[in-house]
């Protein structure tokens, strides 16, 4: 066995139990469309589930880099090297095309012991273990939404280009433990322009309206659980676009921010529609040409 000090991601599909151990269908022709998968003979959750994996895979397959390892257990995945650069910048790009996608995502995200095998067949996949690697999928569970949740460890190393401040803890409203997390949404760079804050200010907001609107998350909102998740995403979202607006004393795109109560409160399934979408993403486009410098 091999052991050594690197990073490690676990990342998780949310939803994903109950699309596959539900009795009633939760799955419609439109949410194929809105994945780009094929309905099939009979459109079942189950059919929706492997064209949902199949999508996972092929983002995992778009992080490979020299020296970065990959592993998927179906609906989950394993990310790790001795870089942790490598597994932080594959983070930021993994959930940055869930988003755009139309996965649902959770992680944990940690740095120590790593153990891999010498030799591994690869034809039954990689596998690790290691300190690094129970606490990463521990970590996955500390909140609601799709975040990326870390120890202390990953937090306080510099991470090449990428401001600490991608880095934050916020305290839990149910019992106040700061939990600390990546912020995949919004990784400023050591050093930053007004111009910069602007365009990842007009980037949150983008994601929290596709979160909102994007009928790739129509299957996931249609659930009490699933809104859960996606309104936790829609006001962690919410909350450093308003910090990122006051840094830059400029006006918050209120009409693209929304607190996860609210959320739930009018959801209605008309909601998640590409008018809707694009006619938000047309303001943010107007919020930005007022305040970009």
């Amino acid at each position: 066995m091999r052991e050594y000090t690197g990073a490690v991601l676990f990342v998780d599909i949310l939803g994903i139990s109950a699309l596959t151990t539900s009795e009633k269908p939760l799955i419609e022709p439109r949410d194929f469309l809105a994945l780009g998968a094929k309905t099939g003979s009979d459109g079942s959750n189950q059919l929706f589930c492997a064209n949902l994996l199949s999508k996972f895979r092929k983002t995992l397959r778009q992080r490979r880099r020299d020296g970065l390892h990959i592993s998927q257990l179906s609906d989950c995945a394993f990310l790790w090297s001795k870089k942790p650069s490598l597994v932080v910048e594959a983070a930021r790009d993994l959930f940055q095309q869930n988003a755009s996608t139309g996965i649902l995502a959770r992680a944990g995200m940690t740095y120590g012991q790593i153990i891999e095998p010498e030799k591994t067949n690869t034809s039954l996949g990689q596998f690790i273990c290691g300190e690094a690697v129970t606490r990463a999928a521990k970590l996955e569970g500390a909140g609601k939404g799709s975040r990326v949740f870390i120890d202390r460890e990953i937090g306080g190393l510099h991470i090449q280009s990428m401001s600490p401040k991608a880095f934050e803890g916020l305290p839990n409203p149910s019992d106040y433990r700061v939990v600390d997390e990546f912020l995949w949404f919004s990784c400023p760079k050591d050093l930053e322009s007004r111009a910069d804050k602007a365009a990842r200010l007009k980037g949150i907001a983008t994601q929290i309206i596709r979160f909102r609107h994007a009928p790739a998350f129509r299957w996931n909102a249609s659930s009490a659980a699933g809104r859960i998740h996606i309104g936790a995403t829609i006001e962690r979202l919410s909350v450093a676009a308003k910090a990122l607006a006051l840094e830059m004393n400029v006006e918050p795109p209120h009409f693209a921010l929304q607190t996860s109560e609210v959320f739930q409160e009018l959801y209605e399934d008309a909601q998640y529609s590409s008018e809707r979408e694009q006619k938000l993403h047309a303001r943010v486009e107007r919020w930005h040409e007022e305040y970009k410098p």
